[in-house]
């Protein structure tokens, strides 16, 4: 292993550490609760059920476009595509059902949350962008990670939003 990939790997490392702490932390702190009812504990389980799938067609369709075009980018981005879009999956179907927070939890704590990791990882994307190092040589590099959790975070605070007002609206006309 020469030096960057063990530079590449230890960034990973620690930033999966920093991502565990911090949720360990907000358990502690119990801004996150997941105690939810019997409804979204259902809606939950189906939304499982379409993320899993979800994930399983896309790597596969990530498999045979690198068969069929060839490299077009690295595995840790490939892999990252897949993983993004089964979050955006489950995501928004928890939040479609109403069964993505538990009835303790606060919506702005949760929006609060998703706008700071959206911010984050676009603002690292676009300093990725900025300096050249998102794609190379023609295929998508792991730089991309970042801009690629942004869009799923942000995909996943504007539905968010959107259903939060919408059911606020929906709330007063009664």
């Amino acid at each position: 292993m020469n030096h960057y990939s063990a530079g590449i790997l230890f960034g990973l490392t620690v930033g999966v550490l920093v991502g565990l702490l911090f949720v360990m932390f907000l358990f502690k702190k119990r801004v996150l609760d997941t105690h939810f009812d019997e409804r979204q504990e259902r809606a939950r389980g189906k939304a499982f059920q379409y993320a899993f799938s979800s994930l399983a067609i896309s790597a596969y369709a990530y498999g045979v476009s690198d068969l069929v075009l060839g490299t077009w980018c690295d595995v840790l981005a490939g892999v990252s595509l897949c993983l993004a879009l089964s979050i955006c999956v489950f995501a928004v179907t928890c939040i479609l059902k109403d069964a993505y927070l538990s009835l303790r939890e606060k919506p702005r704590t949760v929006m609060t949350l998703f706008t700071l990791l959206t911010l984050a990882n676009l603002s690292f994307g676009g300093v990725y962008a900025a300096s050249g190092g998102l794609v190379e040589n023609g295929v998508l590099t792991f730089r991309a990670v970042n801009p690629i959790i942004g869009v799923a975070t942000l995909v996943i605070l504007i539905v968010y939003i959107v259903n939060h007002l919408l059911r606020n609206r929906e709330e007063e006309t009664e």
